[in-house]
């Protein structure tokens, strides 16, 4: 059920990005910085996540995927976190089954990985510590034009 995702897939990832990010943001962002990301955009965005190779990305058809791969943030590789998670979404028809558990599996790295998520999504918070990662500092960001308190998550090995 979960593999590999390919460049053939980049529509079907594009799409499922839509719908999770208005399944899980609806009512934590403000409604234009999720509709500021349409089909268009995401598609271009996984036809070149996917050609170019440099990540790991897991796909649940139709439900999900993850993706992984070198980390982003220089200070967080300056001090030993050379991965991370860039992100895990699943529909809300996927949740309660262990999908989202097999799809980080899929992804994750053998050492250190990191992981952003919004501060007040409580059901990824509870995820992510429930798998072994500690919050290891909030602070704040931006999405767009929205302010926001994003937590920084951390497995210091594989994820349980």
């Amino acid at each position: 059920m979960i593999r590999p995702a390919t460049p053939a897939d980049a529509p079907a990832l594009a799409r499922l990005h839509v719908l999770a990010w208005g399944e899980t943001y609806r009512g934590l962002l403000p409604e234009e910085e999720i509709l500021a990301r349409p089909f268009g955009r995401r598609l271009e965005q996984w036809r070149r996540e996917a050609a170019a190779g440099t990540s790991r990305i897991a796909y649940a058809p139709g439900l999900g995927f993850a993706q992984a791969g070198p980390q982003r943030d220089g200070a967080l590789a300056a001090t030993g976190w050379p991965e991370e998670l860039y992100g895990l979404y699943l529909l809300k028809a996927g949740q309660g089954r262990g999908l989202g558990r097999r799809l980080l599996h899929a992804v994750a790295a053998e050492g250190p990985m990191t992981a952003l998520v919004l501060e007040e999504n409580h059901p990824a918070c509870v995820f992510y510590a429930r798998t072994g990662a500690r919050c290891l500092e909030v602070r704040a960001e931006h999405i767009g034009r929205a302010e926001i308190r994003e937590a920084v998550y951390g497995w210091t090995t594989p994820p349980r």
